[in-house]
């Protein structure tokens, strides 16, 4: 029995041992685990919003401090990084920046986040690696660097102000003296900041203190001495000597004298492009400047044509020149100023001035082609009686036709030769109808030489182009002459026109006796072989002139009556006149006047 139990015993006791060994084993690999863990946790923990040992930032141990404290950390870093002086140099300036001023910046937030989020992947076994990692390798995180290349361009702009340098033109200055004076062109310089830009970026990134040396460019004038060189000959040539301006014709002669000082004031200096589209410098003259000579030349040289005035002497039967013709000229301004231009160009200082011809309509160069040959029409009024003012008016009226040549196919126009009745003109007062009175004016008695010429025109056969009536009969019209073919004028609206229809000139001259009171007009030609049938007057429609009127005026003395108008019956008069050349009929005209009543008046005087 007791063998028995001791040979139980002895075999009991392996089996228990190997029951707890691994309960043993299973009770210290649980604790380590529970350790780790627990270690693990803790180190969480203790680094919970922190950094992990063994990570550094721009040199500086992260462990434990928060994210913000990580950026503050790399602020003051990175501080004297951001403040190294950039120098920019051109020629003798400098200019220093700081590498901030510049665009340089670091990120701190994404620097700090980087350093921060080592060991904080998520993954649990990743992260304990990781940390596991540090304590053998330190890991080194460099600061995130950002460069804004636009505070530097900006810069760089701001530095063209000071380093570039506009080209300066060479010049060429006329003094009033007629002196010229060169200026040099001068090369100007600008700040390239597209190629310094780069070189101030690489001197960000390299540690060094060298300067940055700045790009420039050398900007060349528009206008270089070269391009003043022929302006300037053209100049002194011009200004050597006087500007001389001549006209020349058979029987005239002028010029006139542009002296170097007057020249130099009116020349312009201008900028031409060439060919190549090269600038230059080219002498131009001013127009408005020259256009002050050109008309103090016009004056000397225009002159309006004049027609001859001829006489034909019946005893020799040829036509003689009382006032020669003269041609009319004008001077071209406008192709005057291309001349002085050219002229000018060419190196010449003599001009022709261009200056137009207008032959005169009449010219006493060649009498025998106005086929003047003999009297083909007159005419006579009378005027003995008349006041002295209308005898001085009618003689100096007929002196302005004496000669008149009229070319064939023209229209002969009263007024236009008679010219201004003032008292500038010579014309002295005398009677003349005004509205319903007779008053004094100036000019009295032209009417007489108007009638004269009508008739003459009238007896002659030519064409009637304009004549009035006057508005009542007047007798000096109707001294041994037809009633009603009489012609009144009054300029410019009131003229007397004829036509000479013929085909050849017409020679008017006029005589006037003032001791026998008479005035004749001639007309001299060619004969046109024309027969001139007047019909007797036609009187119609008579209106009998209310009695006279008297008129008190201070004017006469006291007792003294004086008659200034007479009455006259008004009438309707009709006269006809038939042209004929053989068997045809050219004109057939019908002259017709209505003549007003007329009143006597008379002034009765009240003056002392």
């Amino acid at each position: 029995m007791i063998n028995q139990l001791a040979r139980m015993t002895k075999f009991a006791l392996p089996s228990r041992l190997s029951y707890w060994i691994p309960l043993i084993f299973f009770i210290l690999t649980g604790g380590l685990l529970a350790i780790l863990i627990f270690a693990i946790l803790g180190y969480q923990i203790l680094y919970l919003n922190r950094g992990y040992p063994g990570i550094s930032v721009a040199g500086i141990e992260i462990a434990g401090m928060t994210q913000p404290e990580i950026e503050a950390t790399i602020r003051t870093q990175t501080l004297s990084y951001l403040s190294r002086p950039i120098t920019i140099q051109v020629d003798d300036n400098r200019w220093t920046f700081t590498g901030q001023e510049l665009g340089l910046r670091v990120d701190t937030e994404a620097t700090a986040t980087q350093a921060y989020d080592i060991g904080r992947s998520g993954n649990l076994f990743v992260d304990m690696m990781t940390h596991l990692s540090l304590f053998f390798t330190p890991r080194q995180v460099e600061p995130i660097i950002q460069y804004d290349r636009g505070p530097t361009d900006e810069i760089l702009h701001s530095l063209t102000a000071l380093v570039d340098r506009p080209p300066q033109d060479a010049q060429l200055i006329i003094h009033p003296t007629g002196e010229i004076d060169v200026i040099p062109a001068q090369r100007g310089r600008r700040l390239h900041v597209g190629a310094t830009s780069p070189l101030i970026e690489e001197a960000i990134f390299k540690n060094d203190d060298q300067p940055v040396i700045a790009f420039t460019q050398e900007v060349i004038p528009n206008i270089t001495d070269e391009d003043v060189e022929a302006a300037y000959q053209e100049a002194k040539n011009l200004l050597a000597q006087p500007l001389v301006f001549s006209f020349n014709t058979d029987t005239d002669t002028a010029e006139w004298r542009l002296e170097p000082e007057t020249v130099a004031s009116m020349l312009n200096i201008v900028e031409t492009i060439d060919a190549d589209g090269e600038s230059r410098l080219a002498l131009e003259l001013n127009q408005e400047k020259l256009a002050p000579h050109f008309e103090e030349f016009a004056r000397a040289i225009n002159q309006e044509p004049s027609d001859a005035r001829l006489r034909f002497d019946e005893e020799a039967g040829e036509l003689t020149v009382l006032q020669p013709s003269r041609d009319g000229r004008t001077l071209d301004i406008e192709a005057a100023y291309q001349e002085t231009v050219a002229a000018v160009a060419n190196g010449s200082h003599q001009i022709k001035l261009p200056v137009t011809l207008t032959p005169a309509t009449i010219s006493s160069d060649d009498l025998e082609a106005l086929g003047i040959k003999e009297l083909i029409s007159e005419s006579t009024s009378y005027f003995k009686g008349s006041s002295e003012g209308r005898m001085k008016n009618i003689a100096l009226a007929a002196s302005k036709f004496d000669g008149v040549v009229v070319p064939p196919g023209e229209i002969f126009s009263f007024n236009e030769h008679l010219g201004p009745v003032t008292a500038e003109a010579g014309y002295d007062e005398s009677l003349i109808i005004f509205g319903d009175r007779t008053t004094v004016g100036i000019g009295g008695g032209v009417c007489q030489v108007s009638t004269t010429a009508f008739r003459a025109a009238f007896f002659g056969g030519f064409e009637l182009v304009e004549r009035w009536a006057h508005g009542y009969r007047v007798g000096w019209y109707e001294i041994n002459a037809t009633v009603g073919l009489d012609a009144t004028i009054y300029s410019p609206a009131v003229d007397f026109k004829f036509r000479n229809d013929s085909d050849h000139y017409l020679l008017i001259q006029t005589e006037t006796d003032l001791e026998a009171g008479t005035l004749t007009f001639k007309f001299y030609g060619t004969p046109m072989g024309r027969e001139v049938i007047v019909s007797e007057p036609v009187e119609e429609n008579v209106v009998k002139h209310d009695p006279p009127v008297y008129e008190e005026t201070p004017k006469l003395p006291k007792g003294i009556t004086k008659q200034v108008d007479w009455a006259k019956d008004g009438v309707d008069v009709t006269v006809t006149r038939v042209v004929k050349e053989g068997d045809t009929i050219i004109h057939e005209d019908e002259i017709f006047s209505h003549y007003l009543p007329w009143r006597a008046v008379y002034q009765v005087g009240t003056g002392g």
